[in-house]
């Protein structure tokens, strides 16, 4: 069995303003929660936003992160800050050139990580990111889950559909009929699943703060929503996903 934990969007501030818990210490409670499973996970995969706008670089943050109980593979999100990023995590992964991408074996399969955040700030992929993903696909050897930040399907939610994933068309064209048997995201701030490109899609709730369901387009609200992680568990041939809820305290 091939085990892997998804943590996400911890939202790691400067400035004291959590506007819920405190991220640090439910990132803490997941890390101890791994430590001591029977079977632990052989990597955390960190879908993005690990710091919020208030910090200038990752110097709060890497002390924490090097408290996890397994090693941890890092996703840039659309909070992070891109040149402190790589300087912050390039021991962690090989990133590609150009981008925040990288692939990285774990048991039996390939974690793929793809940089969704584009040089303009929205979230998606452009023609570089394809090409090189389609590149590792065609070397895969093994099923992959392919990790972004930004989910790349339809979360009938105004707040992340509004702002669109550019080349989301293309990118289902590349990943359909390839190793890929999961695609794992964050960005939300909620545990969403859906079927897309033929392929199991989700979002993974939040480490740090939630955000209020809206189906209706009325604004979304910061929520002091119970954090939680996915364990991603790979089996004779399946992938089954289990979301572990923490506590608030």
């Amino acid at each position: 069995m091939t085990l892997i934990a998804q943590i996400t969007d911890p939202h790691l501030r400067v400035d004291g303003r959590d506007p819920a818990h405190d991220p640090a210490k439910a990132i803490r409670r997941a890390f101890a929660r791994i430590a001591a499973m029977k079977v632990r996970p052989e990597a955390i995969v960190l879908t993005g936003d690990i710091i919020d706008r208030s910090a200038p670089d990752y110097a709060h943050a890497l002390p924490l992160l090097r408290e996890a109980p397994v090693r941890v593979l890092p996703l840039s999100g659309n909070h992070d800050r891109p040149g402190a990023f790589r300087a912050a995590f390039s021991g962690h992964v090989a990133f590609a050139r150009d981008h925040l991408s990288f692939v990285e074996p774990v048991g039996d399969v390939l974690v793929v990580g793809i940089d969704s955040n584009l040089p303009d700030g929205s979230g998606g992929v452009d023609a570089a990111r394809l090409d090189w993903l389609a590149e590792v696909l065609g070397k895969a050897d093994a099923p992959v889950i392919l990790a972004l930040h930004h989910p790349p399907f339809l979360t009938h939610t105004a707040h992340v559909d509004d702002d669109g994933f550019a080349g989301a068309e293309a990118l289902a064209s590349c990943i359909g009929g390839s190793p890929v048997i999961r695609v794992i995201a964050g960005h939300t701030h909620r545990g969403m699943q859906t079927l897309w490109a033929g392929i199991p899609a989700s979002t993974c709730a939040a480490i740090g703060y939630g955000l209020s369901l809206s189906l209706s387009g009325d604004p979304h609200e910061p929520v002091d929503t119970p954090p939680g992680f996915e364990l991603h568990s790979f089996r004779s041939g399946g992938l089954v996903t289990h979301p572990v809820t923490l506590p608030l305290s």
